[in-house]
């Protein structure tokens, strides 16, 4: 499988590298937001009930959600030695 490019740290409940297991790609930033999450490397890949076949999948679950997303901000600042006011001008947003 190809690799594609991730800046976040590994984690039990995500995967940094596609695999059979954790096959479905998930944007940490999505609508109008989701080309500068694959740009950045703002991407997890997750197993198809934690994305989006559960309840407790990331489209589903709030808590997860925002998870990512602050798990992704700090990754984003760390990465591009940016600050939070850098990733509000980005993102529109701030997380953490």
């Amino acid at each position: 499988m190809s690799k594609e490019f991730c800046i976040l740290p590994p984690n039990d409940n995500y995967s940094t590298v596609r695999t059979t297991k954790y096959c479905h790609r998930h944007e940490v930033f999505y609508s109008a937001n989701r080309q500068k999450s694959i740009k950045y490397g703002l991407v997890v890949f997750l197993t198809p009930e934690m994305h989006n076949m559960s309840n407790k999948g990331v489209h589903f679950n709030r808590e997860f959600d925002l998870y990512l997303k602050r798990i992704g901000q700090k990754a984003w600042q760390d990465y591009y030695n940016k600050t939070k006011e850098d990733f509000i001008k980005e993102f529109k947003r701030n997380y953490l």
